[in-house]
């Protein structure tokens, strides 16, 4: 009789779960893979540190050899130059030599030398600097002097380039002449005569008639300039800038300083329309002209003296 065999049962099998141990092992082989890689990459950086420093090297040298030479050729150059410096300011060139003055009409070179205090022997460059100080010294005591620059003429001269304010007329006071100027100065030195063709003014002073009466005379041409000798200020009670000019063809001109420029354009033909008399050609208001009463004879004066 056939044995009745039990079919077997087959269990579930279940994956088996890593132990604690191989878990272990498995972080230390990780771990030491990473260290490896790390190390690897580490001697990688390293070497390719080391042929790079290698290439840069000799450049590196170079680069300073040439930082030092640049460095040097300052220090000598700055050397150098503090040398000649000192140097410089030894010797002569750095005092003042000679001295020229151009541009001087109305005032002597001298004069303007010795009113700027500008002595040869003086340091050059605290002279250059000084320049207003000069022109403030030279316009004090030459009231002639408009402007004054200092220029170099030279390695050590200067050029003093004056520029001076213009006469226009003179002032004549006690049979002395003093120099008038654009400006409305009077100059306070005299002369014994009066130069060139500028009018002589009389009784005039420095101030507003003076300023005016050079306004007005500046506008004139100089055909009418060279018909004036004198000027002579007659202030009335009605009129403070009236005037009476002398001409050099004999006639007497009256006028008022605010408006002498306008009217006395006309004066030649004023002149031209009276012929060979001569008088006072009134020209304050309007135009009026007085001959003057003629000289008695010398027969006629013989017959006064007689009856007298």
């Amino acid at each position: 009789m056939a044995k009745h065999q039990k079919p077997n049962k087959k269990k579930n099998e279940l994956p088996t779960q890593p132990s604690s141990w191989d878990k272990i092992k498995a972080l230390f082989k990780l771990s030491r893979e990473s260290d490896e890689v790390k190390s690897f990459e580490t001697a990688k950086k390293s070497k390719e540190k080391e042929l790079s420093l290698e290439n840069k090297l000799p450049k590196l040298k170079e680069k300073r050899r040439k930082e030092m030479q640049r460095r040097l050729i300052s220090l000598l150059l700055l050397f150098s130059f503090a040398i000649l410096v000192v140097v410089y300011f030894i010797t002569p060139l750095s005092k003042v030599g000679r001295i020229t003055v151009i541009g001087t009409n109305e005032v002597t070179d001298q004069a303007v030398i010795d009113a700027s205090q500008i002595r040869s022997g003086d340091s050059l460059w605290e002279t250059f600097f000084s320049q207003k100080k000069r022109e403030t010294l030279v316009k004090n005591q030459l009231p002639q002097v408009k402007s004054m620059q200092i220029e170099f003429d030279g390695l050590n001269s200067y050029e003093l380039v004056v520029s001076e304010y213009k006469t226009v007329a003179y002032l004549e006071k006690e049979n002395e002449y003093f120099n008038i100027l654009e400006n409305g100065k009077i100059v306070n030195e005299s002369r014994k005569v009066s130069i060139g063709n500028p009018p002589i003014f009389i009784k005039f002073k420095e101030g507003k008639a003076l300023n005016k009466m050079i306004e007005q005379y500046q506008l004139l041409n100089e055909n009418i300039h060279n018909s004036i000798s004198e000027v002579e200020y007659t202030p009335s009670k009605t009129d403070e800038y009236l005037i009476t000019l002398y001409m050099n063809d004999g006639n007497q001109v009256v006028a008022s300083i605010t408006s002498f420029a306008e009217k006395m354009i006309y004066y030649p033909d004023i002149v031209q329309k009276i012929g060979e008399g001569k008088g006072v050609i009134n020209i304050e208001v309007g135009v009026y002209f007085t001959p003057f009463e003629p000289e008695p004879s010398e027969e006629e004066s013989k017959v006064s003296d007689t009856e007298e």
